[in-house]
């Protein structure tokens, strides 16, 4: 079955060069139109029938985000390409959103396209933008979306309660109680999850320290959290953990 694409970036050279990729490198494709700026995009993604757009972040007269958010309506999947942007990438992770640097590897292209022709749930998609959309605007990381097995789950970052590792997946506890099997490693949740609230412990454990009970001593160095989860302290953590545990104090107390 023949993908037929959407490219929108505000370089004509970036989306020569994308073009060239996607038609060298993806099977069964047709691109279907392309468009350098937010008002192009929309008037044209408004009118044909697309299945996927390779979507920059910086356009001349607004962004990415601005345009899904004019959308009336979002059908396709979306696969963002970007120069490094700290803030953007750490979005997309945030949200479960695939996203190709520049300059493309061919490699990681056919990896995003092959993700990208799975088998489609709009709603879902739509919320994972919806979520991405407000992340951007507020610039507030207080929702996630986790891949598991069986689809995606939308949570409230607060509400994690501590991640344990699963080899390349994370077991992901609640406040609640409920544990699911995210299908992302524990590396990436260290590096996105808010560092003011949340310590990777031990190199199985991440903690939110808003739900730890207290620290236990005896037999080596444990915390024990509010579930009544007791969880090791590494040795090599332990002097950053105890500081950070001490300026957090000292923060909410300022």
């Amino acid at each position: 079955m023949t993908s037929r694409i959407f490219i929108v970036d505000d370089e004509p050279k970036s989306r020569s060069t994308l073009r060239s990729l996607i038609l060298t490198h993806c099977p069964e494709v047709e691109i279907a139109g392309e468009a350098g700026s937010v008002h192009e995009a929309q008037f044209l993604l408004e009118r044909i029938k697309v299945d996927m757009i390779f979507l920059d972040v910086a356009l001349q007269d607004g962004t990415g985000f601005d345009l899904l958010d004019r959308l009336s309506s979002i059908h396709f999947n979306v696969i963002f390409t970007t120069a490094y942007d700290e803030f953007a990438v750490k979005a997309f992770r945030y949200n479960a959103i695939d996203y190709l640097l520049k300059p493309i590897n061919p490699d990681e292209l056919k990896a995003a396209f092959h993700k990208g022709t799975l088998s489609l749930n709009h709603k879902i998609v739509e919320t994972q933008i919806a979520n991405l959309i407000t992340t951007t605007a507020e610039q507030n990381f207080d929702r996630i979306t986790l891949p598991t097995s069986e689809g995606l789950v939308f949570a409230l970052t607060q509400d994690i309660a501590r991640l344990e590792s699963y080899g390349n997946y994370s077991f992901v506890y609640f406040k609640n109680g409920e544990r699911i099997l995210a299908s992302q490693n524990l590396k990436l949740f260290e590096e996105i999850l808010p560092h003011n609230i949340f310590f990777r412990i031990h190199q199985s454990y991440i903690i939110n320290t808003i739900f730890l009970k207290k620290t236990i001593k005896n037999e080596g160095d444990f915390v024990l959290m509010q579930d009544a989860t007791k969880i090791p302290i590494a040795r090599r953590r332990k002097d950053e953990f105890f500081k950070f545990m001490n300026d957090s104090v000292k923060n909410s107390s300022s």
